[in-house]
Protein backbone atom coordinates (compact mmCIF):
# COMPACT_ATOMS: atom_id res chain seq x y z
CA UNK A 1 0.00 0.00 0.00
CA UNK A 2 1.42 3.25 -1.08
CA UNK A 3 1.66 5.96 1.57
CA UNK A 4 -0.91 8.86 1.39
CA UNK A 5 0.44 12.12 0.10
CA UNK A 6 0.78 14.65 2.95
CA UNK A 7 1.99 18.13 3.84
CA UNK A 8 3.40 19.49 7.06
CA UNK A 9 1.08 21.26 9.53
CA UNK A 10 3.13 24.41 9.15
CA UNK A 11 2.52 24.26 5.42
CA UNK A 12 -1.22 23.94 6.03
CA UNK A 13 -1.09 26.85 8.46
CA UNK A 14 0.78 28.87 5.89
CA UNK A 15 -1.91 28.10 3.34
CA UNK A 16 -4.63 29.16 5.81
CA UNK A 17 -2.63 32.27 6.69
CA UNK A 18 -2.22 33.21 3.04
CA UNK A 19 -5.86 32.57 2.30
CA UNK A 20 -7.10 34.66 5.25
CA UNK A 21 -4.65 37.44 4.55
CA UNK A 22 -5.74 37.63 0.96
CA UNK A 23 -9.40 37.72 2.07
CA UNK A 24 -9.25 40.01 5.16
CA UNK A 25 -6.09 42.06 4.70
CA UNK A 26 -6.71 45.75 5.47
CA UNK A 27 -10.37 45.19 6.35
CA UNK A 28 -12.02 46.43 9.52
CA UNK A 29 -15.29 45.19 11.00
CA UNK A 30 -17.55 46.63 13.73
CA UNK A 31 -18.61 43.63 15.81
CA UNK A 32 -21.26 43.41 18.54
CA UNK A 33 -20.27 40.85 21.19
CA UNK A 34 -19.79 40.12 24.92
CA UNK A 35 -16.44 40.07 26.72
CA UNK A 36 -15.41 36.87 28.59
CA UNK A 37 -12.18 35.42 30.03
CA UNK A 38 -10.60 38.86 30.16
CA UNK A 39 -7.08 39.40 31.50
CA UNK A 40 -4.76 42.39 31.34
CA UNK A 41 -0.97 42.43 31.29
CA UNK A 42 -0.24 45.79 32.83
CA UNK A 43 3.52 45.65 32.13
CA UNK A 44 2.91 45.11 28.42
CA UNK A 45 -0.46 46.93 28.31
CA UNK A 46 -2.10 44.03 26.46
CA UNK A 47 -5.68 42.85 26.90
CA UNK A 48 -6.52 39.16 26.32
CA UNK A 49 -10.16 38.06 26.12
CA UNK A 50 -12.78 36.16 24.20
CA UNK A 51 -15.55 37.71 22.14
CA UNK A 52 -18.73 35.64 22.37
CA UNK A 53 -22.25 35.89 21.01
CA UNK A 54 -25.14 34.46 23.01
CA UNK A 55 -28.47 33.22 21.76
CA UNK A 56 -31.25 35.79 21.88
CA UNK A 57 -33.55 33.44 23.78
CA UNK A 58 -30.95 31.93 26.10
CA UNK A 59 -27.48 32.19 27.54
CA UNK A 60 -25.77 29.53 25.40
CA UNK A 61 -22.93 30.67 23.19
CA UNK A 62 -23.54 30.66 19.44
CA UNK A 63 -20.17 32.12 18.38
CA UNK A 64 -16.75 32.65 19.97
CA UNK A 65 -13.45 34.21 18.90
CA UNK A 66 -10.16 34.79 20.66
CA UNK A 67 -9.33 38.47 20.97
CA UNK A 68 -6.54 40.78 22.03
CA UNK A 69 -5.75 44.46 22.05
CA UNK A 70 -2.51 46.37 22.42
CA UNK A 71 -0.91 49.60 21.25
CA UNK A 72 -3.50 51.94 19.75
CA UNK A 73 -6.31 49.51 20.57
CA UNK A 74 -5.30 49.47 24.25
CA UNK A 75 -5.30 53.28 24.23
CA UNK A 76 -8.84 53.26 22.79
CA UNK A 77 -9.92 50.91 25.60
CA UNK A 78 -8.36 53.27 28.18
CA UNK A 79 -10.27 56.20 26.68
CA UNK A 80 -13.41 54.08 26.74
CA UNK A 81 -13.00 53.48 30.49
CA UNK A 82 -12.53 57.21 31.15
CA UNK A 83 -15.50 58.26 29.00
CA UNK A 84 -17.97 55.69 30.27
CA UNK A 85 -16.79 55.10 33.81
CA UNK A 86 -16.94 51.40 33.05
CA UNK A 87 -13.94 49.12 33.43
CA UNK A 88 -13.23 46.94 30.39
CA UNK A 89 -13.86 43.52 31.91
CA UNK A 90 -15.99 40.40 31.69
CA UNK A 91 -19.71 40.38 30.84
CA UNK A 92 -19.65 43.69 28.99
CA UNK A 93 -21.80 43.99 25.88
CA UNK A 94 -19.65 46.08 23.56
CA UNK A 95 -19.39 47.38 20.01
CA UNK A 96 -15.76 47.00 18.91
CA UNK A 97 -13.83 47.47 15.68
CA UNK A 98 -11.66 44.46 14.90
CA UNK A 99 -9.27 43.12 12.31
CA UNK A 100 -8.94 39.39 11.55
CA UNK A 101 -5.58 37.77 12.37
CA UNK A 102 -4.21 34.29 11.89
CA UNK A 103 -0.99 33.09 13.50
CA UNK A 104 0.52 29.71 12.60
CA UNK A 105 1.18 29.05 16.28
CA UNK A 106 -1.71 30.77 18.10
CA UNK A 107 -4.44 30.29 15.53
CA UNK A 108 -7.32 32.52 14.50
CA UNK A 109 -8.12 35.64 16.53
CA UNK A 110 -9.24 39.25 16.20
CA UNK A 111 -7.46 42.40 17.29
CA UNK A 112 -9.60 45.13 18.84
CA UNK A 113 -8.62 48.42 17.23
CA UNK A 114 -11.38 50.66 18.62
CA UNK A 115 -14.38 50.52 20.93
CA UNK A 116 -17.55 52.64 20.77
CA UNK A 117 -17.95 54.57 24.05
CA UNK A 118 -21.32 55.99 23.01
CA UNK A 119 -22.71 52.48 22.64
CA UNK A 120 -21.65 51.65 26.22
CA UNK A 121 -22.95 54.98 27.52
CA UNK A 122 -26.27 54.17 25.94
CA UNK A 123 -26.33 50.81 27.68
CA UNK A 124 -25.41 52.42 31.02
CA UNK A 125 -28.12 55.02 30.52
CA UNK A 126 -30.61 52.28 29.72
CA UNK A 127 -29.59 50.44 32.89
CA UNK A 128 -29.88 53.67 34.88
CA UNK A 129 -33.36 54.42 33.46
CA UNK A 130 -34.41 50.83 34.12
CA UNK A 131 -33.26 51.18 37.73
CA UNK A 132 -35.24 54.41 38.14
CA UNK A 133 -38.36 52.83 36.62
CA UNK A 134 -37.99 49.88 38.96
CA UNK A 135 -37.60 52.17 41.99
CA UNK A 136 -40.85 53.98 41.13
CA UNK A 137 -42.72 50.80 40.26
CA UNK A 138 -41.73 48.75 43.32
CA UNK A 139 -41.78 51.48 46.04
CA UNK A 140 -44.84 53.57 46.84
CA UNK A 141 -42.71 56.15 48.70
CA UNK A 142 -41.03 57.14 45.39
CA UNK A 143 -42.97 59.10 42.77
CA UNK A 144 -41.92 60.60 39.46
CA UNK A 145 -42.67 64.33 39.32
CA UNK A 146 -41.82 66.00 36.02
CA UNK A 147 -38.09 65.62 35.44
CA UNK A 148 -37.44 64.86 39.11
CA UNK A 149 -38.48 62.44 41.82
CA UNK A 150 -40.34 62.87 45.11
CA UNK A 151 -39.23 60.46 47.82
CA UNK A 152 -39.96 59.96 51.49
CA UNK A 153 -36.54 61.44 52.22
CA UNK A 154 -36.96 64.46 49.95
CA UNK A 155 -40.32 65.23 51.58
CA UNK A 156 -38.78 65.40 55.06
CA UNK A 157 -38.45 68.87 56.54
CA UNK A 158 -34.95 69.95 57.45
CA UNK A 159 -34.55 71.04 61.11
CA UNK A 160 -34.49 74.80 61.57
CA UNK A 161 -30.86 74.43 62.65
CA UNK A 162 -28.56 71.62 61.52
CA UNK A 163 -26.00 70.70 64.21
CA UNK A 164 -25.61 66.91 64.44
CA UNK A 165 -24.36 65.48 61.15
CA UNK A 166 -23.47 61.89 60.17
CA UNK A 167 -21.03 61.67 57.25
CA UNK A 168 -20.57 58.64 54.98
CA UNK A 169 -17.27 58.86 53.11
CA UNK A 170 -13.95 57.23 52.48
CA UNK A 171 -11.38 57.53 55.27
CA UNK A 172 -8.86 58.87 52.75
CA UNK A 173 -11.24 61.22 50.97
CA UNK A 174 -9.80 64.68 50.36
CA UNK A 175 -13.34 65.85 49.65
CA UNK A 176 -14.39 64.86 53.16
CA UNK A 177 -11.47 66.85 54.57
CA UNK A 178 -12.69 69.86 52.58
CA UNK A 179 -16.18 69.29 54.00
CA UNK A 180 -14.90 69.22 57.58
CA UNK A 181 -12.68 72.27 57.08
CA UNK A 182 -15.55 74.30 55.61
CA UNK A 183 -17.92 73.28 58.42
CA UNK A 184 -15.45 73.91 61.26
CA UNK A 185 -14.04 77.20 59.95
CA UNK A 186 -17.26 78.90 58.84
CA UNK A 187 -17.48 82.69 59.00
CA UNK A 188 -20.36 82.69 61.50
CA UNK A 189 -18.83 80.64 64.32
CA UNK A 190 -21.37 77.81 64.06
CA UNK A 191 -20.39 74.65 65.94
CA UNK A 192 -21.26 71.23 64.53
CA UNK A 193 -21.10 67.64 65.78
CA UNK A 194 -19.74 65.64 62.84
CA UNK A 195 -19.63 61.83 63.14
CA UNK A 196 -17.76 59.93 60.42
CA UNK A 197 -18.91 56.56 59.09
CA UNK A 198 -16.09 55.44 56.82
CA UNK A 199 -16.61 52.95 53.99
CA UNK A 200 -15.71 52.31 50.37
CA UNK A 201 -17.53 54.79 48.13
CA UNK A 202 -16.62 53.49 44.68
CA UNK A 203 -17.30 50.38 42.63
CA UNK A 204 -20.74 48.84 42.26
CA UNK A 205 -19.45 45.63 43.87
CA UNK A 206 -18.99 47.54 47.13
CA UNK A 207 -22.67 48.53 47.37
CA UNK A 208 -23.27 46.11 50.27
CA UNK A 209 -20.52 47.77 52.36
CA UNK A 210 -22.08 51.15 51.64
CA UNK A 211 -25.54 49.85 52.61
CA UNK A 212 -24.16 48.56 55.91
CA UNK A 213 -23.07 52.11 56.86
CA UNK A 214 -26.54 53.48 56.13
CA UNK A 215 -28.02 50.76 58.34
CA UNK A 216 -25.40 51.44 61.04
CA UNK A 217 -26.40 55.12 61.20
CA UNK A 218 -30.06 54.14 61.58
CA UNK A 219 -29.29 51.58 64.30
CA UNK A 220 -27.32 54.05 66.44
CA UNK A 221 -30.56 55.81 67.34
CA UNK A 222 -28.69 59.12 67.42
CA UNK A 223 -31.07 61.95 66.45
CA UNK A 224 -28.97 63.33 63.61
CA UNK A 225 -30.26 66.45 61.90
CA UNK A 226 -28.89 65.31 58.55
CA UNK A 227 -26.78 62.62 56.87
CA UNK A 228 -24.17 63.72 54.34
CA UNK A 229 -22.76 61.42 51.64
CA UNK A 230 -19.37 62.76 50.58
CA UNK A 231 -17.01 61.78 47.81
CA UNK A 232 -14.36 63.79 45.97
CA UNK A 233 -13.50 63.53 42.31
CA UNK A 234 -12.59 60.36 40.46
CA UNK A 235 -13.10 58.44 37.28
CA UNK A 236 -16.57 57.82 35.92
CA UNK A 237 -16.50 54.21 37.01
CA UNK A 238 -16.03 55.29 40.61
CA UNK A 239 -19.54 56.71 40.67
CA UNK A 240 -21.43 53.65 39.44
CA UNK A 241 -22.05 52.63 43.06
CA UNK A 242 -24.40 55.61 43.40
CA UNK A 243 -26.65 54.22 40.63
CA UNK A 244 -27.18 51.00 42.59
CA UNK A 245 -30.86 50.05 43.12
CA UNK A 246 -30.54 49.03 46.78
CA UNK A 247 -28.61 52.18 47.73
CA UNK A 248 -31.11 54.40 45.89
CA UNK A 249 -34.02 52.68 47.65
CA UNK A 250 -32.37 52.97 51.08
CA UNK A 251 -31.66 56.68 50.57
CA UNK A 252 -35.23 57.36 49.37
CA UNK A 253 -36.71 55.65 52.46
CA UNK A 254 -34.23 56.92 55.09
CA UNK A 255 -36.00 58.83 57.93
CA UNK A 256 -33.28 61.49 58.26
CA UNK A 257 -32.71 64.10 55.51
CA UNK A 258 -29.77 63.06 53.30
CA UNK A 259 -27.54 65.63 51.59
CA UNK A 260 -25.24 64.41 48.83
CA UNK A 261 -21.90 65.96 47.87
CA UNK A 262 -20.64 63.23 45.59
CA UNK A 263 -18.46 65.41 43.39
CA UNK A 264 -19.87 64.15 40.09
CA UNK A 265 -19.83 67.24 37.91
CA UNK A 266 -21.25 65.75 34.68
CA UNK A 267 -24.34 63.80 35.75
CA UNK A 268 -26.79 63.44 38.60
CA UNK A 269 -26.70 59.96 40.12
CA UNK A 270 -29.72 57.95 41.24
CA UNK A 271 -28.61 58.51 44.85
CA UNK A 272 -28.72 62.28 44.20
CA UNK A 273 -32.27 61.98 42.82
CA UNK A 274 -33.49 59.94 45.80
CA UNK A 275 -31.88 62.19 48.46
CA UNK A 276 -33.37 65.22 50.17
CA UNK A 277 -30.84 67.65 48.67
CA UNK A 278 -27.99 67.07 46.25
CA UNK A 279 -24.96 69.31 45.78
CA UNK A 280 -22.06 68.98 43.38
CA UNK A 281 -19.16 68.64 45.85
CA UNK A 282 -18.51 68.01 49.57
CA UNK A 283 -17.61 71.69 49.95
CA UNK A 284 -20.94 72.70 48.39
CA UNK A 285 -22.72 70.36 50.82
CA UNK A 286 -21.02 72.12 53.76
CA UNK A 287 -21.87 75.54 52.31
CA UNK A 288 -25.52 74.45 51.91
CA UNK A 289 -25.73 73.47 55.62
CA UNK A 290 -24.04 76.71 56.74
CA UNK A 291 -26.34 78.78 54.50
CA UNK A 292 -29.36 76.90 55.91
CA UNK A 293 -28.35 77.78 59.49
CA UNK A 294 -27.52 81.36 58.49
CA UNK A 295 -31.00 81.78 57.01
CA UNK A 296 -32.53 80.73 60.35
CA UNK A 297 -30.26 83.14 62.26
CA UNK A 298 -31.21 86.01 59.98
CA UNK A 299 -34.90 85.28 60.55
CA UNK A 300 -34.33 85.39 64.32
CA UNK A 301 -32.34 88.63 64.08
CA UNK A 302 -35.05 90.18 61.92
CA UNK A 303 -37.72 89.10 64.41
CA UNK A 304 -35.67 90.53 67.28
CA UNK A 305 -35.34 93.85 65.48
CA UNK A 306 -39.08 93.97 64.78
CA UNK A 307 -39.82 93.24 68.46
CA UNK A 308 -37.52 96.06 69.59
CA UNK A 309 -39.04 98.53 67.14
CA UNK A 310 -42.60 97.52 68.05
CA UNK A 311 -41.81 97.74 71.77
CA UNK A 312 -40.39 101.25 71.37
CA UNK A 313 -43.42 102.31 69.37
CA UNK A 314 -45.81 100.93 71.99
CA UNK A 315 -43.80 102.54 74.79
CA UNK A 316 -43.91 105.97 73.22
CA UNK A 317 -47.59 105.64 72.36
CA UNK A 318 -48.54 104.75 75.91
CA UNK A 319 -46.05 107.22 77.36
CA UNK A 320 -47.87 110.00 75.56
CA UNK A 321 -51.21 108.63 76.73
CA UNK A 322 -49.94 108.57 80.32
CA UNK A 323 -48.68 112.13 79.96
CA UNK A 324 -52.06 113.29 78.71
CA UNK A 325 -53.80 111.33 81.44
CA UNK A 326 -51.51 112.85 84.06
CA UNK A 327 -52.22 116.34 82.77
CA UNK A 328 -55.95 115.61 82.79
CA UNK A 329 -55.77 114.31 86.36
CA UNK A 330 -53.80 117.36 87.52
CA UNK A 331 -56.26 119.71 85.84
CA UNK A 332 -59.28 117.85 87.25
CA UNK A 333 -57.71 117.71 90.71
CA UNK A 334 -57.14 121.48 90.73
CA UNK A 335 -60.66 122.01 89.46
CA UNK A 336 -62.14 119.75 92.15
CA UNK A 337 -60.09 121.43 94.87
CA UNK A 338 -61.36 124.80 93.72
CA UNK A 339 -64.98 123.60 93.58
CA UNK A 340 -64.88 122.01 97.01
CA UNK A 341 -63.07 125.03 98.48
CA UNK A 342 -65.88 127.24 97.30
CA UNK A 343 -68.45 124.79 98.68
CA UNK A 344 -66.64 124.70 102.03
CA UNK A 345 -66.60 128.49 102.16
CA UNK A 346 -70.33 128.59 101.42
CA UNK A 347 -70.97 125.90 104.04
CA UNK A 348 -68.96 127.88 106.59
CA UNK A 349 -70.99 130.97 105.87
CA UNK A 350 -74.22 129.01 106.24
CA UNK A 351 -73.03 127.63 109.59
CA UNK A 352 -72.15 131.09 110.84
CA UNK A 353 -75.43 132.57 109.62
CA UNK A 354 -77.46 129.69 111.07
CA UNK A 355 -75.67 129.95 114.40
CA UNK A 356 -76.34 133.65 114.65
CA UNK A 357 -79.99 133.15 113.75
CA UNK A 358 -80.39 130.43 116.37
CA UNK A 359 -78.62 132.51 119.02
CA UNK A 360 -80.69 135.56 118.15
CA UNK A 361 -83.89 133.61 118.45
CA UNK A 362 -82.91 132.17 121.79
CA UNK A 363 -81.73 135.57 122.92
CA UNK A 364 -85.22 136.93 122.30
CA UNK A 365 -86.71 134.06 124.21
CA UNK A 366 -84.33 134.71 127.08
CA UNK A 367 -85.35 138.34 127.23
CA UNK A 368 -89.00 137.39 127.25
CA UNK A 369 -88.31 134.86 129.90
CA UNK A 370 -86.47 137.46 131.95
CA UNK A 371 -89.53 139.66 131.88
CA UNK A 372 -91.68 136.78 132.91
CA UNK A 373 -89.29 135.92 135.71
CA UNK A 374 -89.51 139.41 137.00
CA UNK A 375 -93.27 139.18 136.99
CA UNK A 376 -93.49 135.72 138.57
CA UNK A 377 -90.25 135.27 140.38
CA UNK A 378 -90.26 131.76 141.68
CA UNK A 379 -92.61 129.93 139.37
CA UNK A 380 -91.54 131.78 136.37
CA UNK A 381 -87.91 131.39 137.34
CA UNK A 382 -88.32 127.65 137.71
CA UNK A 383 -90.32 127.40 134.53
CA UNK A 384 -87.81 129.43 132.63
CA UNK A 385 -85.02 127.50 134.19
CA UNK A 386 -86.58 124.33 132.80
CA UNK A 387 -87.13 126.01 129.51
CA UNK A 388 -83.51 127.14 129.46
CA UNK A 389 -82.35 123.65 130.20
CA UNK A 390 -84.50 122.33 127.41
CA UNK A 391 -83.36 125.06 125.07
CA UNK A 392 -79.77 124.46 126.05
CA UNK A 393 -80.05 120.77 125.30
CA UNK A 394 -81.92 121.49 122.13
CA UNK A 395 -79.27 123.97 121.00
CA UNK A 396 -76.51 121.56 121.93
CA UNK A 397 -78.16 118.62 120.17
CA UNK A 398 -79.03 120.68 117.12
CA UNK A 399 -75.56 122.11 116.89
CA UNK A 400 -73.96 118.68 117.40
CA UNK A 401 -76.20 117.09 114.76
CA UNK A 402 -75.52 119.87 112.33
CA UNK A 403 -71.79 119.82 112.96
CA UNK A 404 -71.75 116.01 112.66
CA UNK A 405 -73.51 116.17 109.27
CA UNK A 406 -71.19 118.89 108.09
CA UNK A 407 -68.17 116.92 109.34
CA UNK A 408 -69.31 113.85 107.37
CA UNK A 409 -69.74 116.06 104.33
CA UNK A 410 -66.28 117.56 104.82
CA UNK A 411 -64.70 114.11 105.26
CA UNK A 412 -66.37 112.93 102.04
CA UNK A 413 -65.02 115.97 100.21
CA UNK A 414 -61.59 115.40 101.77
CA UNK A 415 -61.48 111.77 100.61
CA UNK A 416 -62.51 112.81 97.11
CA UNK A 417 -59.73 115.38 97.07
CA UNK A 418 -57.21 112.86 98.40
CA UNK A 419 -58.22 110.29 95.74
CA UNK A 420 -57.58 112.87 93.03
CA UNK A 421 -54.35 114.12 94.61
CA UNK A 422 -51.04 113.64 92.65
CA UNK A 423 -49.61 111.48 95.48
CA UNK A 424 -52.47 109.00 95.19
CA UNK A 425 -52.21 108.99 91.38
CA UNK A 426 -48.48 108.15 91.68
CA UNK A 427 -49.27 105.22 93.95
CA UNK A 428 -51.49 103.79 91.19
CA UNK A 429 -48.52 103.40 88.85
CA UNK A 430 -48.57 106.72 87.02
CA UNK A 431 -45.62 109.07 86.86
CA UNK A 432 -44.87 112.79 86.63
CA UNK A 433 -42.32 113.92 84.05
CA UNK A 434 -40.30 117.09 84.63
CA UNK A 435 -38.02 118.88 82.21
CA UNK A 436 -35.87 121.80 83.36
CA UNK A 437 -37.56 121.56 86.82
CA UNK A 438 -41.03 121.97 85.24
CA UNK A 439 -43.81 119.46 84.88
CA UNK A 440 -44.46 118.78 81.21
CA UNK A 441 -47.39 117.24 79.38
CA UNK A 442 -46.02 117.41 75.85
CA UNK A 443 -42.74 116.25 74.26
CA UNK A 444 -42.62 119.14 71.78
CA UNK A 445 -39.59 120.77 73.43
CA UNK A 446 -37.77 117.53 74.23
CA UNK A 447 -35.19 116.04 71.89
CA UNK A 448 -33.24 112.77 71.94
CA UNK A 449 -30.24 112.97 74.23
CA UNK A 450 -31.82 115.45 76.69
CA UNK A 451 -32.34 114.56 80.33
CA UNK A 452 -35.72 114.31 81.98
CA UNK A 453 -36.85 113.55 85.52
CA UNK A 454 -39.51 110.86 86.08
CA UNK A 455 -41.20 111.04 89.50
CA UNK A 456 -42.69 107.81 90.84
CA UNK A 457 -44.36 107.20 94.19
CA UNK A 458 -41.10 106.27 95.92
CA UNK A 459 -38.28 107.58 93.71
CA UNK A 460 -37.11 110.10 91.18
CA UNK A 461 -35.53 108.76 88.02
CA UNK A 462 -33.02 110.75 86.06
CA UNK A 463 -33.27 109.58 82.43
CA UNK A 464 -31.83 110.41 79.05
CA UNK A 465 -34.18 110.36 76.07
CA UNK A 466 -32.92 107.68 73.66
CA UNK A 467 -35.42 108.20 70.87
CA UNK A 468 -38.45 110.37 70.20
CA UNK A 469 -41.27 108.89 68.09
CA UNK A 470 -44.41 110.87 67.27
CA UNK A 471 -47.82 109.19 67.40
CA UNK A 472 -51.46 110.20 67.21
CA UNK A 473 -52.43 109.01 70.70
CA UNK A 474 -55.01 106.54 69.44
CA UNK A 475 -52.93 103.38 69.92
CA UNK A 476 -53.67 101.74 73.31
CA UNK A 477 -52.58 98.13 72.74
CA UNK A 478 -49.68 97.46 75.08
Amino acid sequence: MEPHPYIRLSALNDMIHDTLNSRFAGQRFWVLADITNHSYKADKKIHYFELVEKAQNGNWITAKMMGKSWGGGALRIEEFEKNTGQVFTNNLHVLVQVSVDYHPLYGLSVSVLDIDSNFMLGILEQQRNATLERLVKENDFIQKEGDGYSTFNSRLKLPAVIQKVAVISSSSSAGNEDFRHTMQHNDFGYVFQIDDYYTVVQGDNNAKLFMNKIIEIYNTGIPYDAVVINRGGGSQSDFLIFDNYNIGRAVAKFPIPIITGIGHQKNVSITDLMAHTHTKTPTKAAEFIIAHNRSFEQEILSLQQNIVIKSQQLFHVHYKELSELKNGISHNARKLVQIYSEELAKTNQRIISSSRSVLYGHQKKLILTAHQVVQSPKMLLQQKKNDLTHIKNSIKNTANDYLRREKVTLEHHLKSIQMMSPQNILRKGYAIVKFNEKIISSADNIQAGQEIEVILKDAKLKSTVKEKIQYDGRETDL
